[in-house]
């Protein structure tokens, strides 16, 4: 039974139900007369009954629905709409119910959406026609719950006799994502201990092959003379590289540990090519072989590998190691590099240091069956003695070797292979070193320049920035910084491009106005607006096509990018956690090419200043560098829609 608890002024204070008093939801709506008692009179003299609207519904909608036919509400401040009429032309009140839904969509609980006795929102008085539309109280209806409501009609006199249609709709946020709780404690991780990968990914302009393309230029054989008889020995062409495919943890090291100073990751497992910032791996299966009049007679493969390391601030290591992938066959007597020799080339003032006889360790020349290593070490060095310089070297190496046929009528053979007629397409300048001796580093030093490094985000400590990122990166076309997708970013080092960038997609006062106190770490944190890309980067939303941006974020019709063209989402606590909601009553396509977030100051701030500034540093970083990004978040499998095709973005994300 339902008990009324009156104050002394008569006023209704509070209303306790019955479990057992559940109502039907169905029942004639003059059972719960919300907007008032039902009069005596029910004749002619009463008039007409007025009438709800046969189609109510929810607001703001989004331009999907949601399974099981549910409006999809894409906001926190829900409005309930019908319209009412009354032949006789009387003014009427709508009261809106809610109750709970099963996936069917047939009522389950009744919701109490305001204090009244019956917990329904009654509108005003209106005239007949009007199209009525009431305010849910935020808080009274819960995120991603499916409810359903109808409506009753009253004219100060008569109810309508039976409740409007049931209108279906749930609220879905078109971004909710859940953070993890932060952890200050967490270390900011370093991105110089990121995994090697095979990407050849240039600064923003360079000519060439761009990332992960085939190459137009072939690899050729590379012959020796053909004698008096037609025969001839050849180095052919290596076996293309397998890509994604690294070595097996634990390897072993090509030529002991000499050969590849160390690098685990650097070894004659199999054909690969592998690059970070500062080691470049090139392994290649390249066939040596007698032919007769162009027909092969007999073939011994050999795996060489080429590690180049910038080891130094004006000199780097080249570790040059060759040994048989399967015993020479007996077609040959031998094949020795050792006696043919090896020269290095380097361009400018970048100078190869020729190891002397006997470097070799290991002896580098092969009989039928054997299977040993051998490897050789030469250093270059280039001049530093000008500040403010920048040098592109790209080093290469001619190997010579003798190689004589069992049958010993003739000579031995001598051919070379030279390392830059044999590249695999794609990769062939991922060997290019950009040396230089302005500031973009500590002292001077070298870097593969086609070789983007990883800026990784401390997501343990600050998560809103790394949740705001992952959002944009994994669920836009554009992927800014994303490997997985081949979308780099591009580092723009122009101050005043970047406030402009800036100043656009984050207009001062702009996270004040759509931000949560509640996202904020302490008194001393400020909503901060965290926009993505970085306006330090080509990719920022801010930056016009005139200017050199690769993706200006502009409104239809628009010409100058602005922030309105972004996806807009706040931080905010919800229950216990923080969330990542999209800006309410916003619903994105998903196929914009920025965000713009307001989130803590701290997290903005902190996730970036001197852990970027130290990542640019140490990769010493440059004006249209590529680099990625890596978020360190992960939805784990969370995501109520998946990724993609427009749909809401609803995950719980963990820090890794």
């Amino acid at each position: 039974m339902a008990v009324l608890l009156f104050s002394a002024g008569g006023v209704a204070g509070a209303v306790e139900t019955d479990p057992a008093a559940v109502p039907d939801p169905n029942a004639a709506p003059s059972t719960r007369p919300a907007a008032g008692p039902e009069k005596a009179a029910r004749g002619a003299a009463a008039g007409a009954r007025p009438v709800s609207g046969k189609n109510p519904t929810a607001a703001p909608l989004s331009r999907n629905a949601a399974p099981g036919g549910f409006q999809r509400v894409t906001s926190q401040k829900v409005q309930l709409k019908n319209k009412v009429t009354d032949a006789d032309g009387d003014k009427s009140t709508l009261s809106f119910e809610v109750w709970t839904a099963d996936a069917a969509g047939k009522p389950v609980k009744k919701v109490s959406v305001d204090d009244n006795e019956w917990g329904v929102i009654v509108s005003p008085y209106v005239a007949s026609g009007t199209t009525v539309t009431v305010d849910v109280p935020v808080g009274k209806l819960a995120l991603n719950t499916n409810y359903v409501f109808h409506t009753s009609a009253f004219d100060g006199s008569l109810y309508e006799t039976s409740w409007s249609p049931w209108a279906k709709f749930r609220i879905e946020l078109p971004v909710d994502l859940t953070l993890p709780t932060p952890d200050y404690s967490a270390p900011d991780p370093t991105s110089r201990n990121t995994p090697p990968n095979y990407y050849q990914t240039k600064p923003l302009g360079s000519a060439g092959t761009p990332l992960s393309a085939r190459s137009s230029k072939p690899a050729v054989e590379q012959c020796s003379e053909a004698d008096a008889d037609g025969r001839q020995v050849c180095f052919g062409k290596s076996t293309p590289v397998a890509k994604g495919k690294a070595p097996r943890s634990g390897a072993k090291p090509a030529g002991g540990a000499a050969g590849t100073a160390g690098v685990e990751w650097c070894n004659t497992d199999f054909e690969s090519i592998l690059a970070t910032r500062f080691t470049e791996c090139d392994v290649r299966s390249v066939p040596v072989y007698i032919s007769m009049d162009g027909q092969v007679q007999a073939t011994a493969r050999f795996m060489f590998l080429r590690m180049l390391q910038l080891d130094g601030k004006n000199s780097f290591t080249e570790h040059l190691t060759i040994e048989p992938a399967q015993q020479i066959p007996l077609a040959f007597r031998e094949i020795n590099f050792e006696g043919g020799g090896v020269k290095h080339l380097c361009q400018g003032s970048c100078t190869p240091h020729e190891p002397g006889p006997g470097a070799w360790k290991g002896k580098a020349w092969w009989v039928p069956g054997e299977m040993h290593s051998a490897s050789l070490t030469t250093s270059y060095s280039w001049d530093t003695s000008v500040a403010g310089k920048t040098y592109l070297y790209k080093p290469d190496v001619q190997i010579d070797a003798n190689i004589l046929p069992a049958d010993g009528k003739i000579r031995p053979f001598k051919t070379g292979y030279q390392w830059s007629l044999d590249y695999d397409g794609g990769t062939e300048d991922l060997d290019q070193i950009r040396c230089d001796t302005t500031n973009a580093g500590p002292d001077t030093g070298c870097v593969f320049i086609n070789h983007a490094p990883t800026y990784i985000f401390n997501a343990k400590a600050f998560p809103q920035a790394a949740a705001h990122a992952w959002l944009i990166q994994k669920a836009t076309p554009k992927h800014p910084g994303s490997m997985a997708d081949h979308k780099p970013l591009y580092y723009m080092g122009d101050s005043a491009q970047n406030a402009r960038s800036r100043n656009r997609i984050c207009p001062t006062g702009w996270a004040a106005a759509n931000g949560d106190a509640s996202a904020l770490v302490d008194a001393s944190d400020a909503l901060n607006c965290d926009e993505f890309a970085f306006a330090s980067s080509y990719n920022s939303g801010g930056m016009s096509s005139a200017e050199g941006g690769l993706n200006p974020a502009l409104l239809p019709g628009g010409t100058t990018p602005t922030g309105a063209a972004c996806i807009g989402t706040y931080a905010k606590k919800h229950g216990s956690m923080v969330h990542l909601f999209s800006l309410n009553g916003t619903d994105p396509k998903f196929s914009e090419v920025c965000g713009r977030s307001a989130i803590s100051g701290m997290h903005n701030q902190e996730s970036m200043g001197n852990h970027f500034a130290t990542f640019m540093r140490d990769m010493r970083i440059m004006d249209k560098d590529a680099y990625w990004l890596d978020t360190r978040m992960d939805d784990g499998g969370t995501c109520t829609y998946g990724i993609g095709g427009g749909q809401p973005v609803i995950c719980k994300l963990a820090a890794e």
